[in-house]
């Protein structure tokens, strides 16, 4: 069964690093009594240059660049570069997301296979993630959160 994971989520690391609660990876692998190449093997597939988004996006596409295309796809990518990376925002980036996360109050981003990227209407069964997730699709807990509103800072 192995070893359960004594570091919380990458996404929560980065939103701690991108807070100040941890100045770098050292502090935080004394944090967590682990070794900082631990901590930076942990952060390396979602650092700067280093995320694939589509790794991320778990909808099977009908073609490959349905994934990047789309206005809504732009913005889906933008929101989990705020989730992982938010100190690397561009004033710019920071206020379309912003805006974006205040549209959805109502609306929720879905993919289909024939409508591609488009709104639906927000239910109770959407909580507060910002994509409808792809029914029967198992994402770890961590991809999940990633997909959560949140606001902007």
């Amino acid at each position: 069964m192995g070893r359960p994971p004594i570091l919380p989520p990458a996404s929560e690391m980065f939103r701690d690093l991108a807070l100040g609660k941890y100045k770098d990876k050292a502090s935080i692998a004394k944090a967590y009594g682990v070794t900082k190449s631990a901590v930076t093997k942990a952060l390396a597939p979602y650092e700067e240059g280093k995320i694939d988004y589509r790794a991320l996006m778990p909808w099977d596409f009908k073609v490959p660049t349905d994934a990047y295309n789309a206005r809504p796809a732009r913005m889906l990518r933008l929101h989990l570069k705020a989730q992982l990376q938010n100190h690397t925002l561009t004033q710019k980036e920071a206020d379309d997301h912003h805006h974006w996360i205040a549209s959805l109050a109502d609306r929720t981003l879905a993919y289909s296979m024939d409508e591609r990227w488009h709104y639906v209407p927000r239910t109770h069964e959407h909580k507060g993630l910002v994509a409808v997730l792809p029914v029967g699709v198992e994402l770890p807990a961590e991809t999940v959160s990633l997909y959560e509103r949140i606001e902007a800072g």
